[in-house]
């Protein structure tokens, strides 16, 4: 049964990582339109009010449908879902400095360059999430046998 339940969270953590990615860009592109084409607003700061508005709302869905969708049959399920959309703003400090200086170096639009970075940063997300994870279920598990092995040792104590 374990081994259907973490399946399931795997290919759901898949799908719902891939509607976030979409959802996320889709948000920052409406944005953006709205701002720079029809309000006029430059190029830079429209993208910049854009991004942190994108950002916001995209981290508030990846954490509801990471805590709903995927992880809903785990115990740890809202810890985990914590987890994963807390680095999330890690990503849009770098992309708050990264945005400007490419839109400045390239002639290319902001939509262009976000879409690059999104999928970039996504891409690696995944790989990055799973070595994490083993970390924490590894170092979990230490925790655990060291607190085995000082019951053992204070029962031969007595």
């Amino acid at each position: 049964m374990a081994l259907v339940v973490a399946r399931r969270e795997q290919i759901l953590y898949l799908v719902v990582g891939g509607w976030n990615t979409l959802f996320g860009y889709g948000v920052f592109a409406l944005l953006y339109h709205l701002l720079h084409d029809v309000a006029g607003v430059p190029k830079i700061p429209g993208s910049m009010v854009a991004l942190i508005v994108a950002s916001v709302v995209g981290i508030a869905n990846n954490y509801v449908l990471y805590r709903t969708v995927v992880f809903s049959q785990s115990r740890r399920g809202p810890t985990r879902a914590a987890t994963l959309s807390g680095r999330l703003p890690g990503a849009l400090a770098v992309n708050l400095v990264a945005l400007p200086l490419a839109c400045m170096s390239c002639r290319s639009t902001s939509n262009a360059m976000q879409a690059v970075y999104t999928v970039a940063v996504r891409s690696g997300q995944l790989p990055a999430n799973k070595l994490l994870q083993l970390r924490a279920d590894s170092s979990r598990r230490m925790g655990v046998r060291c607190i085995q092995l000082s019951e053992q040792a204070r029962r031969r104590g007595r």
